[in-house]
């Protein structure tokens, strides 16, 4: 399923200020790759503006610097172009952009919701390994239980 975020919104950083100090855009998409390797899904990030170092994302991640467009445009010019805009995710804390997205067809979620949503998957795709078969001394059991020992014995 394809997740397109909206880079800066998610940020909280304009572009300006993103390009003068790149950690916290490093920092997003370094997230960002740990969730698309370990529970699947394609995700592109949009950044307002260019990016004059052209790093090279991490994995599991494609990048889009929108300029001349803001990303908000850039995301929904893509979406009106999309085989299938039902099956594409934006992810964004912009209301403005979450609706604009909806009328397009495409679904919407906040951070929180993918986050969270990340974390359900992580559960659910790592089961707890069961052990191998310990032998069960089931007069133990019956004392601590208050039961009698001979009644849990089998023939």
């Amino acid at each position: 399923m394809p997740y397109w975020f909206d880079g800066n919104n998610l940020i909280g950083q304009s572009a300006a200020v993103a390009r003068r100090d790149p950690k916290t855009r490093r920092s997003f998409l370094a997230l960002l790759s740990s969730y698309a390797t370990s529970r699947g899904g394609r995700f592109v990030v949009f950044f307002d503006g260019d990016d004059p170092d052209r790093a090279i994302p991490p994995r599991g991640v494609r990048v889009r610097y929108c300029a001349p467009l803001s990303s908000d445009d850039a995301i929904l010019c893509q979406a009106e172009g999309a085989q299938a805009p039902a099956e594409i995710i934006v992810v964004t804390n912009d209301r403005e952009l979450a609706a604009r997205c909806r009328c397009a067809s495409v679904k919407t979620m906040d951070w929180r919701q993918f986050t969270e949503k990340m974390s359900a998957t992580s559960s659910r795709g790592h089961r707890k390994a069961v052990p191998k078969e310990e032998k069960v001394d089931l007069e133990e059991w019956s004392r601590y239980f208050g039961l009698d020992p001979n009644s849990l014995k089998q023939e």
